[in-house]
């Protein structure tokens, strides 16, 4: 990896972590503030916990990038390596998902009944997330067991011809 990919994938990562600390800082503001004032502190509780569980989530993928792009200084050549990539990265999203359809499903079970209908979407949109990154594990699994560790790394091709050199 160049080092200007490396720059650019730190400041990356950094800005994602400080979004995420200023989103924070909005939260507990939120929640100071409609304490202090009184008007609508359990919304503001719930608009600032919403707004934590976004910043863990961008938090997240801020040190999954700054992990697998700058720490790490490899490519993904195996597929088992890349599977587990994407699996950390779904499941950020799944979890912040989640998380996200539970405090609306509470804001409108409070406010209007009538709109808990989005959030029961979103809800369904993290489960389906979710069985498609079972699917995609069982799938993926299958194709990696079927190929063999040798030829994943292209050291089966490299072998054979030392050993076709040898018995020359």
């Amino acid at each position: 990896m160049t080092l200007f990919s490396r720059l650019l994938y730190t400041c990356i990562a950094g800005a994602l972590l400080l979004a995420a600390v200023l989103l924070i800082g909005i939260a507990v503001t939120r929640v100071f503030g409609g304490f202090w004032t009184g008007e609508g502190a359990l919304d503001n509780m719930l608009d600032a916990i919403g707004l934590v569980i976004i910043a863990v989530a961008v938090a997240d993928v801020g040190k999954f990038l700054f992990e697998e792009e700058v720490i790490s200084d490899r490519e993904l050549r195996r597929p088992a390596e890349a599977r587990g990539s994407l699996t950390k990265f779904m499941t950020i999203i799944i979890v912040a998902l989640s998380l996200e359809s539970l405090v609306l499903i509470t804001k409108a079970s409070r406010e209007t009944p009538a709109n808990i209908v989005y959030p029961a979407l979103l809800m369904l949109v993290a489960v389906a997330a979710l069985v498609g990154l079972g699917l995609f594990q069982k799938l993926s699994h299958r194709v990696t067991a079927a190929i063999p560790a040798e030829a994943e790394d292209g050291k089966a091709g490299k072998r054979e011809k030392e050993a076709a050199r040898e018995e020359e």
